[in-house]
C-alpha cells in the first residue's frame, strides 16, 4: 500500500534548499505569478497514508468557501491515489463537521492487520484480503452518488504499475521497448446534489503516445466501478496483494471527445502498486497542468481536450507535494553507513535501497531537469514530529488503532502549520486559516497536540482526562523520539535550521518536556540505545508510559510482549503464504518468509526439538515456548534426556556404564544480538540420573559411586550453554555438577555435544 523504501534524498534537498518558506519578515516574490488554482501531488506512504489524509482533511476542512484559491488538479501513487479521490470529495461533497465524521477518517482509520490478514483469502501470490478496501470503495461511492458541486472540475492522476510490460515499437518495428509504467488521467465534474459527478478519460483522441482509457459507456462516462478498481490497482503492493486485473483501451483507439472504450473492445492487464517506479507523480501532474489548463476570466480552466506540447506551465498555478517522510527536523543517520560496510550482504543491501530509491525518484529527477524554475511554484510541507507508524518501514500502524488516530491528528497538525505559514509569507489567502467548529470528542485529541507541542499554558486542562491516557503516551513518545533525533544529529547538521523550536531545544542540549497527564511508575531513558532498533526503541517508550496495545491483546505497559506479537501476526501471514505456494516454490517462500519476519524480531519456533551427541553424552531435548508469555521475555522451559555409555549397550561390556539422565528446567534465549543466521541460549536443568551399575536405583550404590558419574544413580543439576545455526545446527556445552550425600560422592563433569534441532 506504499512505498516501503524511506523517502528518497532528493525530495529532501528539495524541501530543504528550494522551498523552505522565508521568514515572516521577508517580502514576497514581486515576480511570483497570483496563485489562482492548486495542484495537490500525494506520495504513497504504507500506514502512513492515514497521516496524509488527516493531512488533506484539514487543508480542505479549512479552505472551503475560498474564492481565491481553486483545487483543480490532484495526482497520486498506491495509498497518494486514494486520498487524492478523498480529497476531490473533500473539497466538492459535504462538509465533514469533525474528522470523525469525515470520509478520510472512516475510510482509513478501520483499515488494521486483523481486517487486511484474513487467512482464507491469503493467494500464492498475496498475503492480504481486498474486503476491508472493498468494504471501504463502497462507502466512498455512497458520497459519489450524492453528488458534487457542479463548480467541481478537477483532473485525477493516478501512477500504476503493469506486471507484465506493455511493448512499444520504434525505428520502423524493428526495435522493442518495454514500458512498465503507466498514468492514467481522470477529469470529474460535478453536476450538483443527488446526481454522480462525470468521470470522463482526460487524453488526447487519437494520441500516439498509448495513454490508457479505463472503460466507459457510450457517452465515454467512468462508472464508479472502474474508476475504483484502479485506486485498488494503484494500491496493489507486491506481496501483500495480488496483482490486480484492469481491463483498457489505448487511446489511439478512439477519436471521440471524450474518449471511448467499450467493455468489449478493452483489454485486461494486471497492475500493481504504482509507487514503485514513481511514488511522487509531480511530473504527471506538471504535465497534466501544461497540456489541460489555460486561461479564462482569470482563473485556469481545463480544456476540453488536452493539448500536448505546450512546454511552459501556467501561471499562477501552485503545486503542493504532500510526503509523509518529508520531515523539519533531521532524519537519524543509518546505523552503519554504507562507506563502511565490510561486507558483501551489507554492501549489496546498500546497492539495493538506493536503486528502489533512484526509480521511485526517477520521475521527479527529470522533471526539475526539465524545469528548474519549477521550484518556484512548490510547497511542500513537512512532518514537524515523528509518526507513530513510522516504525517497521511504516507498516506499524496496522497494528494498533490507536496509532492511525495520532497520526490522522498529526497530519491535521501539520496542515495547520503550514496554512499559518502560507498565510504568513502571502496575503494571496483571504484571511488566516481558523479550525472548523467544535464537537465533542473530534476535536479533543487534536487540541491537546497542539497545546503539548506549540507550550501552551492550557496543555494539562486539555489533555486532561482517561479517553486521551494512550494518546499522550504517543505525544510523549513523539517528543523523545525528535528531541533524540535532533540532539543526536545536531554535529551533522551544524548550520542547517529547522523551523522546529523543540528541534532548536533539543539541538541546545535540553531533555524533551514531559506531557502533562504522563505519570509512569519510573521515567525511562528517552534516548535510543546505541544498538537499539527503532521498533524496540518505541515500544519500550511506549511500555514504560503506560500504553494500552488493544488490537495486539497485549496487557497495558508490556511493550516488549507487543513486539513479540506484532511478529507472531508477521510470521503467521508469510506462513499461509508460503503454505500457499506448490512444488520447490514453497521452500523458497518459506525460507525468505523467515528471513523477513526475523528481520523485524526474532522468534524461535514455539516448539524445538534436539538431537546432540558428544565424547561424553549422547542427548534428546525439547523447548516449548507455547507458554512463554506467562514467563518473562527470553525464557522457555525446557527438558531432556540425556545417555552415557551408549557404546556399553550394543557390546559385550554388559553395559554397566550405561545411565539416562532425565532434567527440566528454564531455557533463557536473549532478544538481542539473535538472528535467523545465529542463535544463543541459557539453560538451567535439573533432575535425576538412573545409573544401570545400582539397577537404576535399585541396588545400593557402592563407593559411595566415587569411581565413575555414572557408578549410581543420583540427582543432577545442569547448566547449559549454546548456539543454533541457521535454526538447524547445534552446539552445546553441559556443565554437570552431582550433589553428594552420606551414601555419594559429590562429582562433575563437563559434556559438548554437536548435532541438530527440528521446529515442530
Amino acid at each position: 500500500m506504499g512505498s516501503v523504501a524511506t523517502s528518497t534524498a532528493l525530495v529532501l534537498a528539495c524541501a530543504l534548499l528550494l522551498i523552505t518558506p522565508p521568514a515572516k519578515s521577508q517580502p514576497l516574490d514581486p515576480d511570483a505569478p497570483p496563485i489562482s488554482a492548486v495542484s495537490l501531488t500525494v506520495s504513497g506512504g504504507v500506514s502512513l497514508g492515514v497521516y496524509e489524509a488527516g493531512f488533506l482533511y484539514y487543508a480542505l476542512a479549512s479552505s472551503r468557501g475560498s474564492q481565491r484559491v481553486d483545487l483543480r488538479l490532484l495526482t497520486g501513487a498506491s495509498a497518494g491515489s486514494l486520498n487524492s479521490l478523498l480529497a476531490v470529495m473533500a473539497a466538492c461533497g459535504a462538509e465533514a463537521p469533525s474528522p470523525e465524521k469525515s470520509l478520510f477518517w472512516r475510510t482509513w482509520i478501520p483499515i488494521g492487520f486483523d481486517r487486511l490478514f484474513i487467512p482464507s483469502s491469503t493467494s500464492p501470490l498475496g498475503i492480504f484480503s481486498r474486503d476491508a478496501l472493498e468494504h471501504g470503495a463502497t462507502g466512498i461511492e455512497e458520497v459519489w452518488k450524492k453528488g458534487l458541486t457542479p463548480s467541481c472540475d478537477v483532473v485525477l492522476g493516478v501512477s500504476t504499475t503493469r506486471a507484465e510490460p506493455r511493448v512499444l515499437w520504434a525505428a520502423n518495428d524493428r526495435l522493442p521497448l518495454p514500458r512498465i509504467e503507466e498514468k492514467f488521467a481522470i477529469r470529474i465534474q460535478g453536476r450538483g446534489p443527488g446526481k454522480p459527478p462525470r468521470a470522463t478519460n482526460y487524453t488526447t483522441p487519437g494520441s500516439r503516445r498509448m495513454e490508457p482509457l479505463l472503460v466507459t459507456d457510450e457517452q465515454g462516462e467512468i462508472p464508479f466501478e472502474h474508476l475504483r478498481n484502479l485506486i485498488l490497482a494503484s494500491m496493489s503492493f507486491p506481496v501483500a496483494f495480488p496483482p490486480h486485473e484492469l481491463p483498457t483501451c489505448e487511446s489511439s483507439s478512439s477519436k471521440a471527445t471524450p474518449p471511448v472504450c467499450p467493455q468489449e473492445k478493452a483489454g485486461t492487464a494486471r497492475y500493481i502498486d504504482g509507487g514503485i517506479f514513481d511514488n511522487a507523480p509531480l511530473r504527471l501532474a506538471v504535465g497534466l497542468a501544461r497540456d489541460g489548463l489555460r486561461a479564462s476570466d482569470g482563473k485556469l480552466r481545463w480544456r476540453d481536450v488536452p493539448t500536448p506540447g505546450v512546454r511552459d506551465t501556467p501561471k499562477g498555478i501552485t503545486f503542493a507535494f504532500v510526503d509523509p517522510d518529508a520531515t523539519e527536523y533531521p532524519s537519524l543517520p543509518p546505523a552503519e553507513a554504507r562507506s563502511a560496510a565490510t561486507s558483501l550482504p551489507v554492501e549489496l543491501a546498500g546497492l539495493i535501497a538506493a536503486l528502489v530509491d533512484t526509480a521511485r525518484s526517477k520521475e521527479l529527477a527529470l522533471l526539475l531537469e526539465e524545469e528548474p524554475e519549477i521550484a518556484r511554484h512548490l510547497i511542500l510541507p513537512r512532518r514537524h514530529f515523528p509518526a507513530a507508524s513510522a516504525p517497521l518501514f511504516a507498516f506499524l500502524g496496522f497494528f494498533e488503532t490507536e496509532f492511525r488516530t495520532f497520526d490522522f491528528y498529526l497530519g491535521m497538525y501539520d496542515a495547520r502549520r503550514m496554512l499559518e505559514d502560507v498565510a504568513d509569507r502571502s496575503t494571496r489567502f483571504a484571511e488566516p486559516i481558523g479550525e472548523p467548529a467544535e464537537e465533542p470528542g473530534g476535536w479533543a485529541p487534536f487540541t491537546c497536540m497542539r497545546a503539548v507541542y506549540d507550550g501552551a499554558s492550557d496543555a494539562t486542562k486539555a489533555c486532561q482526562g482517561d479517553a486521551l491516557a494512550d494518546f499522550r503516551a504517543l505525544l510523549q513518545v513523539s517528543l523523545d523520539q525528535l528531541y533524540f533525533a535532533c540532539g543526536t544529529a545536531k554535529k551533522e547538521t551544524e548550520g542547517a535550521t529547522w523551523r522546529n523550536r523543540h528541534c532548536d531545544r533539543a539541538m541546545a542540549g535540553h531533555p524533551p518536556p514531559r506531557v502533562p497527564g504522563v505519570a509512569p511508575r519510573r521515567w525511562p531513558d528517552w534516548k535510543k540505545g546505541e544498538k537499539e532498533p527503532e521498533l524496540d526503541y518505541s515500544m519500550r517508550l511506549l511500555g514504560a508510559y503506560g500504553f494500552h496495545f488493544r488490537d495486539l491483546g497485549v496487557e497495558q505497559g508490556r511493550g516488549d510482549l507487543a513486539i513479540v506479537r506484532i511478529r507472531e501476526s508477521i510470521g503467521s501471514a508469510l506462513h499461509r503464504l508460503t503454505s500457499a505456494q506448490s512444488g520447490a516454490d514453497k521452500q523458497v517462500v518459506g525460507f525468505a518468509g523467515k528471513l523477513a519476519a526475523d528481520s523485524v524480531a526474532f522468534a524461535p519456533p514455539d516448539t524445538v526439538l534436539h538431537f546432540t551427541m558428544g565424547p561424553t553424552q549422547s542427548e534428546v531435548g525439547l523447548s516449548l515456548g507455547a507458554f512463554a508469555s506467562k514467563l518473562p521475555t527470553g525464557l522457555r522451559f525446557a527438558s531432556a534426556i540425556g545417555f552415557r555409555g551408549l557404546e556399553d549397550v550394543f557390546s559385550s561390556g554388559g553395559g554397566e556404564s550405561f545411565s539416562a539422565a532425565l532434567v527440566g528446567g528454564l531455557e533463557y534465549r536473549p532478544r538481542t544480538d539473535q538472528s535467523f543466521l545465529a542463535q544463543s541460549r541459557f539453560g538451567l536443568r535439573a533432575g535425576w540420573m538412573f545409573s544401570a551399575n545400582d539397577r537404576y536405583g535399585t541396588q545400593g550404590c557402592e563407593g559411595r559411586g566415587a569411581s565413575r558419574v555414572t557408578a549410581c544413580s543420583r540427582p543432577v543439576v545442569q547448566a547449559l550453554a549454546g548456539m543454533a545455526f541457521l535454526e538447524r545446527f547445534r552446539v552445546q556445552l553441559v556443565g554437570e555438577w552431582y550433589p553428594g550425600t552420606s551414601h555419594r560422592k559429590t562429582l562433575w563433569s563437563v559434556a559438548p555435544g554437536l548435532g541438530v534441532e527440528l521446529a515442530l
